[in-house]
């Protein structure tokens, strides 16, 4: 940030007040001290304060009553509240007021802070937006300035949202200044890299702007730790809610997991996936079995990818439509299945390779956006593989459980928050990576074999069978049917223990872990006890009980 950031909070505990200010002043940030609601009202002439941290419940009255003076002099500052309690009811009244989040009490002011520092950062950005989209109405009467700005607007996107990593080669020749095609990667919390290549419907601006929703969504749902299921749901669901219906997205999604020693594929409206061994021959073909996003209503998507053991493929060629149509070679036009092995001739040098099909079209001055991706298997296991200097063991042992009842059963963000909150004590990255994996897997196993009774092979067999089995489970979930978390940190030992039981049946281990690596299905808690230095389970009281080493 360019400068310091000021924040009012207004909290009548003195101790509170002082923990706060304390955790945010260590972040560099300025804050306004205020105990009761007109000692807040007295400060709202002061324009650079950034956010307000609002406590609910004051001498003097409620907070609330602040919140439409502070939307109309501060519209861009965020509002948190802070808060003991927990009603619903009334935190739904407050996020229409614009309240942008809650913080809970007790207050740890390590994620206070990172909170606060986030919201401020993001409030940042918004403002950079509304600025820069004020300046767009100011000049679109003028063609060429809207377009300059257009362009700096797109460009800062995809500096934004891309990331560089090695064994990913891509090559990209648009038709015109803008491009439909989007090449982009992102580390998911559990330490799989998921890969996306995008093609928008059209050319130009028109085209570009349909992909900013996309990539937008993709990177937030990755960070968030979504499976690459829920990510294409959300992706439909954000086509639907912000592109045109006679606007479709094609794309490819590819998800590489060092963890499960897999990659996964979905082709929805795109060319072929090329697959190469390492001699880069060309050993398989992956056609587009699904159709682009924009096409289909969301619950119809079909969210089952292919999965290939990752030690049998070395090279991944994948690309946009705008490579393979409408290429001639000595006047003769050359099929799909022609320009394909022509691609298959250079697996690892995208760059020759789109030149090379450049020089082929039938008309060089009018050609579709073309992308080229080349993923370099070998590189990216290592790339993926090389652990960081880990940081020092935290200080101080520490331990927390949780319940959950009924339909907090399906909460998908419980797991990224639990590991979030574990990673608030100094843990490593990476080391929260394997927690977040295998707590993942011990929650799916308790709520789908032992609470819903679903069989893990319906996913190989008939997966759509196996959603409406879950989904039909699902409504007799009752407020009985629970899953216990517990979370056990020891100092001395450098150890953490993740216990977890259900009230259902349990499940069968032996069932569960396959003989079979290449086996799609029921790899779960194969993976948890090659992640653990302990794994255990009772089937008696249905509980498993794992260790993991710092």
């Amino acid at each position: 940030m360019n400068s310091i950031s000021k924040v009012l909070l207004l909290e009548d505990n003195a101790s509170t007040r002082l923990i706060v200010s304390k955790a945010l002043q260590i972040k560099g940030i300025e804050v306004i001290l205020t105990s009761t609601l007109e000692e807040a009202r007295q400060c709202f002439g002061d324009n650079s304060i950034k956010l307000f941290l609002l406590d609910v419940h004051l001498p003097d009255g409620m907070s609330d009553e602040l919140i439409p003076q502070i939307r109309r002099l501060y519209p861009m500052a965020p509002i948190l509240m802070i808060t003991a309690e927990y009603d619903s009811s009334h935190m739904a009244r407050l996020f229409d007021a614009g309240v942008k989040d809650f913080i809970q009490k007790p207050i740890l002011p390590l994620l206070l802070s990172n909170k606060v520092q986030s919201f401020l950062d993001w409030s940042e950005v918004e403002l950079a937006l509304f600025r820069a989209n004020e300046n767009y109405l100011s000049i679109m009467q003028e063609k060429e300035q809207e377009e300059a700005l257009a362009f700096f607007v797109y460009d800062h996107i995809l500096h934004t949202h891309s990331c560089s990593i090695e064994g990913v080669d891509v090559a990209t020749l648009s038709s015109g200044r803008f491009c439909g095609d989007i090449l982009i990667s992102a580390m998911s919390p559990n330490g799989n890299l998921i890969i996306m290549l995008g093609d928008a419907t059209g050319h130009g601006m028109a085209a570009a702007i349909t992909i900013y929703p996309m990539v937008v969504t993709f990177n937030a749902m990755v960070k968030k730790g979504l499976s690459t299921g829920a990510i294409l749901r959300e992706l439909s669901d954000k086509h639907s809610e912000t592109v045109p219906s006679n606007r479709f997205f094609a794309c490819i999604l590819i998800e590489i997991s060092l963890a499960k020693n897999t990659i996964s594929i979905w082709n929805g409206g795109m060319p072929h996936v090329l697959i190469f061994d390492k001699e880069q021959q060309l050993i398989d073909k992956i056609p587009a079995k699904n159709m682009a996003i924009g096409i289909l209503p969301t619950n119809e998507i079909s969210t089952k990818f292919e999965t290939f053991p990752l030690d049998s493929i070395e090279y991944l060629s994948f690309f946009s439509d705008g490579l393979i149509e409408n290429k001639r070679h000595k006047e003769t036009m050359l099929t799909f299945n022609d320009v394909y092995s022509i691609i298959a001739e250079y697996p690892s040098d995208p760059e020759h390779s789109i030149t090379r099909m450049h020089a082929m079209e039938t008309d060089l001055n009018s050609h579709d956006d073309m992308t080229l991706c080349s993923l370099n298997l070998g590189t990216l296991r290592q790339e993926l593989s090389d652990t960081p200097v880990e940081k020092q063991s935290p200080k101080g042992n520490f331990s927390f459980s949780f319940e959950l009842f009924g339909d907090s059963l399906l909460n998908d963000h419980f797991t990224l928050k639990l590991v979030e909150l574990i990673e608030s004590y100094g843990f490593s990255q990476s080391f929260c990576q394997r927690v977040f994996t295998v707590l993942t897997e011990l929650l799916v196993n308790s709520v789908d074999h032992g609470i819903l009774n679903i069989q893990s092979n319906l996913k190989k067999t008939d997966f759509i069978a196996y959603l409406d089995d879950r989904n039909e489970a699902i409504q007799t979930l009752s407020n009985n049917q629970k899953v216990a978390v517990s979370v056990n940190w020891d100092a001395n030992q450098k150890t953490l223990r993740l216990t977890v039981s259900d009230s259902g049946n349990g499940y069968q281990v032996k069932k569960e872990i396959p003989i079979s690596s290449d086996q799609s299905y029921g790899r779960g808690l194969s993976i948890v006890s090659s992640l653990c230095s302990d794994f255990a389970y009772d089937q008696n009281i249905n509980t498993t009980r794992t260790t993991l080493r710092y």
